[in-house]
């Protein structure tokens, strides 16, 4: 598996990072990807250890992402993580495996099989195929902190 990440950034510092990839996305006509979870389901499993949960999870999902990515909450059920230089087709698969890795570790904390979809975004430079891009997101994701 090589050096993992032992980081998981603050939010702010993570919209930071964003930022400041895309614009190196950008500059040099590189790609990067952003992929958010909605890890809301774990309301499912224990109301009184939601954010002990959550917690755990992510920083179980911090061990399998490479030393380049970072990974933050955003928000209370919302797990972001960016892939600098990765394609939106290796973003699909690094977000299916990643989800898969969180349904195994739901199921091994619940004691039960975990088969809710855990709903994500993505978003990628410079392909968009469609979708809202990053810069769409973090300004979306700045009105939503303001209200």
């Amino acid at each position: 598996m090589g050096i993992v990440n032992t980081k998981i950034l603050s939010e702010d510092v993570f919209l930071t990072r964003v930022s400041a990839e895309l614009k190196r996305a950008e500059r040099y006509r590189i790609f990067v990807s952003l992929i958010v979870l909605d890890v809301g389901a774990v309301r499912n499993i224990s109301a009184d250890e939601n954010f002990s949960l959550i917690n755990d999870v992510v920083g179980y999902v911090q061990r399998y992402v490479r030393v380049i990515d970072d990974i933050s909450l955003l928000g209370p059920y919302k797990v972001g993580m960016l892939f600098p230089e990765t394609t939106r087709q290796g973003a699909e698969i690094a977000s299916k495996r990643i989800s898969e890795l969180i349904k195994q570790q739901l199921s091994e904390l619940n004691g039960s099989p975990f088969d809710q979809v855990i709903p994500l975004e993505m978003a990628s430079y410079p392909d968009a195929a469609g979708a809202r891009s990053i810069a769409d997101f973090l300004m979306e994701y700045s009105k939503q902190n303001l209200n």
